[in-house]
Protein backbone atom coordinates (compact mmCIF):
# COMPACT_ATOMS: atom_id res chain seq x y z
CA UNK A 1 0.00 0.00 0.00
CA UNK A 2 3.20 2.24 0.62
CA UNK A 3 4.01 2.07 -3.13
CA UNK A 4 0.37 2.57 -4.47
CA UNK A 5 -0.34 5.75 -1.74
CA UNK A 6 3.26 7.00 -2.88
CA UNK A 7 2.43 6.49 -6.79
CA UNK A 8 -1.33 8.05 -6.51
CA UNK A 9 0.21 11.12 -4.62
CA UNK A 10 3.25 11.59 -6.75
CA UNK A 11 0.72 11.04 -10.26
CA UNK A 12 -1.97 13.73 -8.24
CA UNK A 13 0.74 16.41 -8.04
CA UNK A 14 1.67 16.08 -11.50
CA UNK A 15 -1.67 16.32 -12.81
CA UNK A 16 -2.55 19.38 -10.50
CA UNK A 17 0.79 21.11 -11.97
CA UNK A 18 -0.69 20.15 -15.76
CA UNK A 19 -4.31 21.44 -14.29
CA UNK A 20 -2.25 24.80 -13.87
CA UNK A 21 -1.56 25.71 -16.93
CA UNK A 22 -5.22 26.12 -17.73
CA UNK A 23 -6.27 27.59 -14.25
CA UNK A 24 -3.18 29.39 -12.66
CA UNK A 25 -5.08 28.67 -8.93
CA UNK A 26 -4.49 25.90 -9.03
CA UNK A 27 -0.48 26.26 -8.57
CA UNK A 28 -1.00 26.86 -5.12
CA UNK A 29 -2.71 23.60 -4.19
CA UNK A 30 0.28 21.87 -6.78
CA UNK A 31 2.92 23.67 -4.46
CA UNK A 32 1.56 22.56 -0.82
CA UNK A 33 1.49 18.91 -2.31
CA UNK A 34 5.12 19.07 -3.79
CA UNK A 35 5.77 20.42 -0.16
CA UNK A 36 4.48 17.38 1.44
CA UNK A 37 6.20 15.12 -0.55
CA UNK A 38 9.15 16.61 0.24
CA UNK A 39 8.79 16.72 3.96
CA UNK A 40 7.88 13.06 3.91
CA UNK A 41 10.77 11.92 1.39
CA UNK A 42 13.44 13.75 3.69
CA UNK A 43 11.58 12.04 7.18
CA UNK A 44 11.35 8.45 5.55
CA UNK A 45 13.25 6.13 7.27
CA UNK A 46 16.64 4.82 4.73
CA UNK A 47 18.02 2.52 7.54
CA UNK A 48 17.91 0.90 10.99
CA UNK A 49 20.89 0.27 13.18
CA UNK A 50 21.57 -1.21 16.22
CA UNK A 51 24.47 0.78 17.84
CA UNK A 52 25.77 0.27 21.19
CA UNK A 53 22.23 -1.47 21.77
CA UNK A 54 20.70 1.59 20.84
CA UNK A 55 18.44 1.62 17.72
CA UNK A 56 18.90 4.28 15.40
CA UNK A 57 16.48 4.98 12.52
CA UNK A 58 18.51 7.20 10.07
CA UNK A 59 16.38 9.41 7.50
CA UNK A 60 17.56 11.32 4.82
CA UNK A 61 17.68 14.94 6.97
CA UNK A 62 18.44 13.52 10.70
CA UNK A 63 18.84 10.05 13.13
CA UNK A 64 16.06 9.20 15.71
CA UNK A 65 17.84 7.34 18.75
CA UNK A 66 15.83 5.21 21.48
CA UNK A 67 16.72 3.89 24.59
CA UNK A 68 19.50 0.82 25.06
CA UNK A 69 16.84 -2.07 23.59
CA UNK A 70 15.91 -4.86 25.68
CA UNK A 71 14.13 -7.47 23.23
CA UNK A 72 14.14 -7.26 19.25
CA UNK A 73 11.04 -10.08 18.06
CA UNK A 74 9.53 -10.67 14.13
CA UNK A 75 6.01 -10.47 14.39
CA UNK A 76 5.59 -11.41 10.75
CA UNK A 77 3.01 -13.88 12.34
CA UNK A 78 1.62 -11.31 14.97
CA UNK A 79 1.42 -8.63 12.77
CA UNK A 80 -0.90 -5.38 14.42
CA UNK A 81 -4.40 -6.00 13.38
CA UNK A 82 -6.92 -2.70 13.52
CA UNK A 83 -5.08 0.40 15.47
CA UNK A 84 -5.45 3.77 15.87
CA UNK A 85 -3.10 6.16 14.31
CA UNK A 86 -2.44 9.57 16.92
CA UNK A 87 0.24 11.26 15.27
CA UNK A 88 2.17 10.54 11.65
CA UNK A 89 1.56 9.51 8.49
CA UNK A 90 0.51 6.42 6.88
CA UNK A 91 1.85 5.91 2.83
CA UNK A 92 3.80 8.86 1.18
CA UNK A 93 7.39 6.62 1.09
CA UNK A 94 6.78 5.59 4.67
CA UNK A 95 4.52 4.73 7.64
CA UNK A 96 5.80 6.87 10.38
CA UNK A 97 4.44 7.62 13.73
CA UNK A 98 3.08 7.12 16.76
CA UNK A 99 -0.47 4.41 17.03
CA UNK A 100 -2.13 2.87 19.30
CA UNK A 101 -4.20 -0.97 19.30
CA UNK A 102 -4.93 -3.60 21.71
CA UNK A 103 -2.28 -6.24 21.75
CA UNK A 104 1.00 -3.05 22.10
CA UNK A 105 -0.54 -0.56 23.38
CA UNK A 106 1.02 2.54 22.13
CA UNK A 107 3.66 1.96 19.71
CA UNK A 108 5.82 4.10 17.32
CA UNK A 109 6.09 2.66 13.29
CA UNK A 110 8.92 3.28 11.05
CA UNK A 111 8.19 0.99 8.49
CA UNK A 112 8.56 1.63 4.80
CA UNK A 113 6.43 -1.77 3.20
CA UNK A 114 3.55 -3.62 4.94
CA UNK A 115 4.83 -6.99 4.37
CA UNK A 116 4.43 -9.07 7.50
CA UNK A 117 7.82 -10.93 7.05
CA UNK A 118 9.79 -7.85 7.42
CA UNK A 119 8.11 -6.62 10.88
CA UNK A 120 10.17 -6.09 13.38
CA UNK A 121 9.34 -5.28 16.94
CA UNK A 122 12.36 -3.26 19.32
CA UNK A 123 11.49 -2.69 22.82
CA UNK A 124 13.06 -0.67 24.93
CA UNK A 125 12.37 0.38 28.24
CA UNK A 126 10.39 3.38 27.26
CA UNK A 127 9.31 2.51 23.59
CA UNK A 128 8.03 0.01 21.68
CA UNK A 129 9.32 0.50 17.62
CA UNK A 130 7.63 -1.72 14.86
CA UNK A 131 10.78 -1.42 11.93
CA UNK A 132 11.09 -3.12 8.63
CA UNK A 133 14.39 -4.05 8.33
CA UNK A 134 15.87 -4.91 4.82
CA UNK A 135 17.16 -8.14 5.80
CA UNK A 136 14.79 -9.10 9.29
CA UNK A 137 16.87 -12.40 9.98
CA UNK A 138 20.01 -10.67 9.88
CA UNK A 139 18.93 -7.83 12.07
CA UNK A 140 17.50 -10.03 14.48
CA UNK A 141 20.94 -12.13 14.95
Amino acid sequence: TIKIVTGFILLLTLVIFIGAIYEPALVWAALLLAFIILFCYLYAPVAYVLDDKQLVIIRRINRKTFAPVIKCTSIENDKPSFGLRLWGHGGLFAGTGIYWNRKYGIFRAYVTTGKPAYLVLVETPKDKVIITPEYPEQFLT
